[in-house]
């Protein structure tokens, strides 16, 4: 009890008496009021292991150890044995600093008496929120949150699992507020792969991270979300794209590498059903409901189906080439389909069996275009106005069938167009000669534009074919016409095709490279008059 008369002399002599009956209240007041609080913090903080800490005013921000734990009055119980330093704050008065020693005890800050203590507020957050905040080495609590620091530097740093410590120092003056924003990046993780067989060359992202001969651990990964690829000869490549790398971690792959087959298992289907297939020139069976099941090396292979005209007439027979890519290549949702025959088509097959050629010509005449007989319809009827020596007539069979646009740019079919352009020419008219020339010309050109999709195994031959025809009938036109340019046209046909035959001396007769030679010596003869 002598703390509280003591506490009571203190604040009586706080107050000093003055004349008249009002500064009696006062003071009596202030009195009471003191009295009032420590009795409340006598009853409040008495128990051993609890830290009261009373203020005038009431509401001052409390700090112990750093620690924001509440406003004015406040207790706390869980401090250990030692010493710990409590600061209470009030924005408007400032601060005031106190050293306690244990667990336990009592504070009471008058703000108006005391002196205050040069502080600073400092507002810390991060991102990510709720990292433990240190400052100057000492745990102060989770972002976000306030501190009173003594005015100076100090250093504040941020720290969580997962994340890159983040740090920053600070000036604090007294009185002043500093804002501290830290940002944490995600800690990198690792990846680590194991193949089956080992051996795999492994790709993270696109970029070789090594060879698998054992566990490969790939260090490090930034957090998030990567493609893991595994390459070795002989095996399918195997890829996966949703590795998920958290920050600080390992995550393990599995790759189970499959060997690569060298063969496809095929099961074939045509439309209508019924038949028979050829592959590379060996026949396999017939292609019922069920579809031809076989198996053949992946790659390139020529393929022929055909009806027994005997079982089902009227189908035209189907060549073409396919290519066999994966494991398993099924066509049931994709058949060969074979197209009927065009009646004109069949029965001038008839009459050509029969010798009947003037009357062949007039049913292939009448097949339509559309139809996929026609190609071969045009065809036969050239080989049938060559037999009868009605070769004049061919160009313009053949000419139908190039203004077709799925056969405008067909070399062969443009090299033969151009051939018996000139063919023709040499017996026809001065005025019919020019029109069949200029016809033959734009064929060759197109011929030798596109020398790739010539016949790979003939290539050669037809290329040089193509330009030795440019050659002579750029020269014959120049001499029905006069017109310089095929001058121009020619010597530049005959350059392309000597440089060919250099590249392959093998490809042409010597017949051939004896006229081509005499042509370009005509040529040049003629370049020269005319630049002269």
């Amino acid at each position: 009890m002598r703390r509280v008369f003591l506490s009571i002399l203190v604040a009586v002599l706080a107050f000093p008496l003055g004349p008249g009956a009002r500064a009696q209240e006062e003071a009596a007041s202030a009195a009471e009021e003191t009295l009032s609080s420590v009795s409340r913090y006598e009853r409040d903080g008495g128990e051993p292991g609890v830290l009261s800490v009373l203020s005038r005013p009431e509401g001052a921000r409390v700090f112990v150890d750093g620690e924001e734990r509440g406003t004015t009055p406040v207790y706390v119980t869980d401090l250990s044995d030692g010493e710990h330093e409590v600061i209470l704050y009030l924005p408007d008065q400032g601060a005031v600093r106190q050293i306690v020693e244990g667990a336990g005890g009592r504070i009471f800050v008058d703000f108006e008496a005391e002196d205050k203590v040069g502080l600073g507020l400092v507002v810390v957050t991060t991102d990510p929120p709720d990292a433990r905040v240190d400052v100057d080495g000492k745990g102060v609590g989770l972002a976000p949150l306030e501190i009173p620091l003594a005015a100076g530097r100090h250093a504040v740093r941020a720290v969580r699992e997962g994340y890159r410590p983040a740090e920053e120092e600070v000036r604090v003056e007294a009185g002043g507020r500093v804002e501290v924003s830290l940002r944490l990046q995600p800690e990198d993780g690792a990846i680590l792969v194991v193949t089956s067989p080992a051996g795999g060359s492994v790709f993270l992202d696109g970029e070789p991270r090594g060879v698998a001969d054992g566990p490969l651990r790939i260090a490090p990964v930034p957090p998030g979300t990567h493609t893991v690829r595994v390459e070795r000869e002989g095996f399918v490549a195997w890829e996966r794209r949703d590795v998920v790398v958290e920050s600080a971690r390992t995550v393990t792959v599995l790759a189970a590498l499959v060997p690569v087959r060298t063969e496809s298992t095929v099961r074939l289907f045509t439309d209508p059903p019924g038949a028979r297939v050829w592959l590379d020139g060996t026949e396999l069976g017939v292609a019922g409901e069920e579809g031809l099941g076989f198996r053949a090396p992946k790659g390139t292979h020529r393929l022929r189906l055909a009806f027994d005209p005997a079982e089902k007439p009227g189908f035209l027979p189907l060549e073409l080439t396919v290519q066999f890519r994966e494991d398993v290549e099924d066509y049931r949702e994709r058949p060969f389909r074979l197209r009927p025959v065009d009646e004109n088509y069949a029965t001038a097959q008839t009459l050509i069996e029969r010798g009947q050629l003037e009357e062949a010509l007039g049913f292939l005449g009448r097949v339509p275009a559309d139809h996929p007989s026609y190609p071969k319809a045009r065809a036969q009827m050239a080989e049938i106005l060559q037999q009868l020596g009605r070769e004049r007539e061919i160009p313009a069979v053949l000419a139908e069938l190039v203004a077709v646009p799925a056969f405008s740019q067909n070399p062969v079919l443009n090299l033969a167009l151009g051939y018996w352009c000139w063919e023709a020419a040499r017996t026809a008219g001065v005025g019919e000669a020019v029109e069949l020339l200029r016809q033959g010309a734009e064929a060759l050109e197109r011929a030798v534009t596109t020398p790739e999709l010539f016949p790979p195994d003939q290539r050669d031959r037809l290329v040089l074919q193509a330009y030795y025809y440019l050659g002579v009938t750029s020269e014959r036109l120049f001499e029905e016409t006069g017109e310089a340019r095929f001058i121009q046209k020619g010597a530049q046909a005959w350059q392309v095709f000597f440089a060919r035959l250099a590249e392959n001396p093998d490809a042409l007769g010597g017949e051939w490279v004896g006229r081509a030679q005499r042509h370009r010596q005509h040529v040049d003869f003629l370049a020269t008059k005319l630049g002269g």
